[in-house]
């Protein structure tokens, strides 16, 4: 009877700790939902949409699109390495920074010989998170993979840094049209990393389409891998946007069947 009743007492005071555990999750949770973007900008004569899947409660990828001073557009996806509470603590560091790094008017790390204030912005904003994170976390190891672009809804102008992230692609109703490959490494694991500016020109009825690799990493049953090309064949319709990102999580999920969840998966497309 004193076994039973210890053994009773044991695992009451377990299942406290597991739901106290569970609400702090969930308050993890809420708190990061608010650093994504509550509503996207919807320039004239664009449209952007964005979703995210969680493979545990909190996540380490992130997306974000916001205005910029000069009337610009800061698109941002990222996947911050490990996964859990850490991950996700850093990823509203990343968030954070880069946003403010983004709006600042003074661009305290631009390169002279950089002649577009675009690009000076857009340096500067992952010039000075790479290093803050560098010098201040450099014991954690944390870093991230970062697409971040600066879009003119004027006239299609795309100038993107990609830091070691899955690339980007861009798509019409033809098919593949351009891959935006690494123009860096990954945010945070080298001071003064080094990383170039490139540029596409995004013309009528393409999709730039940017995604973290919990989507191709997709397993299912019998071993098989989502892939590119399983995700390229879902691109080039004409649905909205919205409707796309929810036939793709759909399509994901059809294909994972039973296998659980491994990465976040994170979908961003302009």
């Amino acid at each position: 009877m004193s076994v039973a009743l210890e053994n009773t007492r044991l695992w009451e005071k377990e299942n406290l700790y597991r739901k106290a555990l569970e609400r702090e999750f969930e308050i993890g949770r809420q708190i990061q939902a608010g650093f994504l973007p509550e509503n996207l900008p919807h320039p004239r004569g664009w449209e952007i949409a964005a979703s995210i899947k969680s493979a545990r409660q909190v996540a380490g990828d992130f997306y974000d699109a916001f205005q910029i001073p000069t009337g610009r557009i800061g698109l941002v996806i990222a996947d911050v390495c490990d996964k859990g509470l850490g991950a996700a603590l850093f990823m509203t560091l990343f968030r954070s920074l880069l946003r403010a790094a983004a709006n600042m008017d003074l661009l305290v790390l631009s390169d002279p010989l950089e002649g577009d204030p675009t690009s000076a912005r857009l340096k500067n904003a992952i010039l000075l998170t790479n290093n803050y994170i560098y010098k201040t976390h450099w014991n954690t190891g944390m870093f991230a993979t970062i697409f971040f672009g600066i879009l003119d809804a004027n006239n299609g102008m795309l100038s993107y840094i990609n830091a070691g992230h899955v690339p980007p692609i861009v798509v019409n109703k033809n098919g593949l049209k351009q891959t935006l490959e690494r123009t860096g490494p990954a945010v945070g694991g080298i001071l003064d990393a080094p990383y170039t500016i490139q540029q596409v020109e995004l013309e009528q009825d393409d999709v730039l389409f940017a995604y973290t690799d919990g989507v191709t990493d997709t397993i299912n049953p019998t071993g098989d891998y989502f892939g590119q090309i399983g995700l390229i064949s879902l691109l080039g319709g004409s649905e909205k946007l919205s409707a796309l990102l929810t036939k793709i999580q759909n399509s994901l999920k059809d294909f994972a069947a039973s296998e659980k969840q491994q990465d976040d998966i994170t979908l961003l497309a302009v």
